[in-house]
């Protein structure tokens, strides 16, 4: 039976969580590049949504302001619940924004909750991780084992013929 080399594809589980971690690291640098070289902003909140289903909570809000340069500028953002809380009631929020960074507006009300949220991420995916990673190690010496054990041929020999 040769379905043990499948066995290692569970390789991809811990790459996968390895993935998230850079993403989530590229997160915090966007957040931090933004802070520190984008330009400060006070954007009018034109729509903000919150929902709460039972199993769901989230939310968003779309901020027009306008540039340096007399561009106006409207986007919509995606807000966890954590975030929502915070801007429910504020109709003009202070934001830095640099254009074509990996993270283009960085809301000031609520940077470190963005900071705390990206942390809390990317150790959850760390975790994964490691547990996924001492997973995959056993499951490839169990495949190589079993494959090894497969690829043996047995000799049958008969004894009781003189």
């Amino acid at each position: 039976m040769k379905n043990y080399k499948y066995l290692y594809l569970f390789w991809l589980l811990p790459l996968c969580f390895l993935f998230l971690m850079g993403q989530q690291g590229l997160v915090y640098y966007g957040l931090v590049d933004t802070f520190d070289n984008g330009h400060s902003y006070t954007a009018e909140v034109v729509e903000f949504e919150f929902k709460q289903i039972a199993s769901q909570t989230n939310g968003h809000i779309v901020l027009r302001f306008e540039t340096q340069d007399g561009q106006e500028i409207q986007r919509e953002l995606s807000l966890p619940v954590e975030m929502a809380g915070a801007l429910q009631k504020i109709r003009v929020i202070p934001i830095r924004y640099q254009p074509g960074a990996w993270q283009e507006i960085v809301i000031m009300p609520t940077l470190e909750t963005q900071k705390n949220l990206v942390w809390t991420n990317a150790l959850m995916a760390f975790v994964a991780f490691l547990l996924t990673f001492f997973v995959a190690l056993v499951t490839h010496r169990f495949a190589s084992k079993k494959l090894s054990e497969e690829s043996e041929e047995l000799v049958i020999e008969r004894i009781d013929q003189d």
